[in-house]
């Protein structure tokens, strides 16, 4: 393979990098995600509909929080490690106000790795508040880091729910806005992870 081919093929990737930056910039639901940062409410969207970001470029975690406060009856989240201030607190929120907040957690990773505490303190914490919490040792790794959000949409992508997922690492987060189908897959999956689960 020569140069110049070498060339174009890298001024095509970086191109299309660009245009798929420019379109997340420009998408309407952009500056909603932006304000529901200050106000902590959001709405669904009333149609299917698809929304994404990434991290560490500002949208990734915003985007997973958003999915939180849009919800209105119940939350089901698998996560490999949940240790970010934001979605534990956006979680006992909604817990306290009566939706149904269920969590999934590695075993591993969030109980037996877990030599000084921190993590178990914060996932009491969300217990504490209303959340049913429990953890899977069912796997070598429980690796999701997925929601289904009042049975219809879902929040998936390979953003953990960690500051590093927020801040450090390079992660991609997608709302998939009233996709029953997809909902109903994640939800028998969501089910199949709980019936393993032990408490805290």
């Amino acid at each position: 393979m020569n140069r110049r081919y070498l060339h174009t093929i890298a001024a095509g990737l970086l191109a299309g990098l660009s245009i798929s930056s420019a379109n997340a910039e420009q998408a309407y639901w952009v500056p909603l995600i932006q304000k529901s940062e200050s106000t902590h409410t959001a709405s669904a969207p009333a149609g299917r509909e698809n929304w994404y970001g990434f991290s560490p470029d500002g949208l990734g975690m915003p985007l997973v929080l958003y999915g939180i406060y849009s919800s209105r009856q119940s939350i089901h989240v698998l996560a490999y490690i949940l240790t970010n201030r934001q979605i534990i607190e956006a979680l006992a929120r909604k817990a306290q106000d009566g939706v149904t907040v269920t969590v999934v957690v590695d075993y591993g990773e969030s109980i037996q790795n877990d030599r000084d505490g921190y993590i178990r303190r914060g996932l009491l914490y969300l217990a504490h508040s209303g959340a049913q919490v429990c953890s899977t040792a069912a796997f070598l790794r429980m690796h999701d880091k997925s929601m289904v959000i009042d049975g219809r949409s879902v929040q998936d992508g390979s953003i953990n729910y960690t500051g590093a997922g927020e801040h450090s690492n390079s992660e991609d987060a997608v709302l998939e806005w009233n996709d029953v189908d997809t909902a109903v897959g994640f939800e028998q999956h969501f089910q199949s992870r709980l019936a393993t689960c032990r408490p805290l």
